[in-house]
């Protein structure tokens, strides 16, 4: 996949508790050539780093301790000073119910995991472009 150099340069963030499914999520997206790719491991975390760098788009697990990703997602829509960027929900769950909960907070994608390489890169670009 050809990916123009001004969307490579953006920074993207991605939240999940398990620490093998960043490193994959991280991995992918370096070998398709972005730099600047942060993680966290929860959502406290993940508004941290939000509040330093301004991040361009969010892959975000539904389902982590303390904060869940439509929690986190809401916190950071909310705070008019992190000018909420696009967000890509990625999680095990593919109940109805909480995809409709995510849509109509405002978020219009989610990959179920596992993914495909290529659907996320897919998604990550069309939210950048």
């Amino acid at each position: 996949m050809d990916i123009p150099l001004e969307l490579l340069q953006k920074k993207i963030l991605i939240v999940d508790d398990a620490s093998s499914i960043r490193s994959l999520t991280k991995a992918i997206l370096r070998e398709a050539g972005f730099t600047h790719v942060f993680d966290a491991p929860d959502g406290n975390e993940a508004l941290a780093l939000m509040r330093k760098v301004k991040i361009n788009v969010v892959i975000c697990d539904w389902n982590m301790p303390g904060m869940t990703g439509l929690e986190l997602y809401k916190e950071v829509k909310s705070d008019a000073k992190l000018q909420a960027p696009p967000w890509i929900m990625l999680t095990s769950s593919s109940e109805g119910e909480k995809v409709k909960e995510a849509i109509q907070a405002g978020i219009t994608s989610y990959i179920i995991k596992p993914y495909k390489p290529d659907n996320l890169l897919k998604q990550v670009v069309a939210k950048l472009a």
